[in-house]
């Protein structure tokens, strides 16, 4: 997060000289809002790279290529066919080279996937849902973790009947074009490092204070292009 702000801050900055600069005639030539919104896309895919996130890379450097298509001498390509490309070797490349979170190697899941509405006792959780939706109900009395994967789809994850004897646990979200709402008790302590890529991350009716002796419960994970919510209750 510390290098995220830096990287943002020099953008900025930058920005701010070259304002200053193009009132004394430098970069008059030079469109300043393109020039601005290329090196925002260019800060999405230096963040992109670690840990390796196809759609953070492919699409920006598609919008890159749309914005200075002459320069490029590839406006036979732009904007659709471009765009249309860099999204589906996002996909195909992010199906072929999924990212191993360290997280997803240490545990040993059993899978499942599709439509349906589906409820788990066990500790440890792995689901995914591909072009469909799908409801998932955790009863655990002894949640320690859980892997959720969403891709072109919409997924809910209810954990109000879920119980945590230790400490701490954990939660993984992978979401890429899709949704993924998380239905949590409010006497959690939630802590989120989740990394987003034209997505958004939103909490609903969080505790302004944590309740004493709460456990930790630590969501990671990364949200591409899609919306991932957060609701307590």
């Amino acid at each position: 997060m510390k290098n995220q702000n830096r990287l943002w801050g020099l953008v900025f900055l930058l920005a701010a000289v070259v304002i200053l600069l193009r009132n004394f005639g430098f970069f008059y030539d030079f469109n300043l809002t393109k020039l601005l919104f290329a090196a925002l896309l260019v800060c999405c895919m230096v963040k992109s790279l670690h840990p390796l996130n196809f759609y953070g890379i492919l699409i920006p450097a598609a919008l890159i290529g749309i914005l200075y298509d002459d320069l490029l001498h590839i406006t036979m390509l732009t904007p659709f066919p471009l765009l249309a490309a860099a999204v589906s070797a996002s996909i195909g490349l992010s199906f072929l080279f999924p990212t191993q979170s360290a997280y997803k190697q240490a545990v040993d899941f059993n899978g499942s996937s599709g439509s349906h509405t589906t409820r788990s006792n066990e500790s440890s959780i792995h689901f995914q849902v591909s072009f469909a939706g799908a409801t998932k109900y955790i009863d655990a009395d002894d949640f320690k973790q859980a892997w959720f994967k969403c891709t072109f789809g919409s997924l809910k994850a209810y954990f109000d009947h879920a119980k945590i004897n230790g400490d701490s646990a954990e939660i993984y979200v992978d979401n890429a074009f899709g949704d993924t709402s998380l239905f949590l008790p409010k006497e959690w302590n939630v802590h989120i490092t989740v990394s987003t890529t034209f997505a958004d991350v939103e909490e609903i009716h969080k505790p302004p204070v944590p309740f004493d002796g709460a456990p930790l419960v630590s969501i990671q994970g990364s949200i591409r292009f899609g919306d991932c919510k957060i609701y307590y209750i």
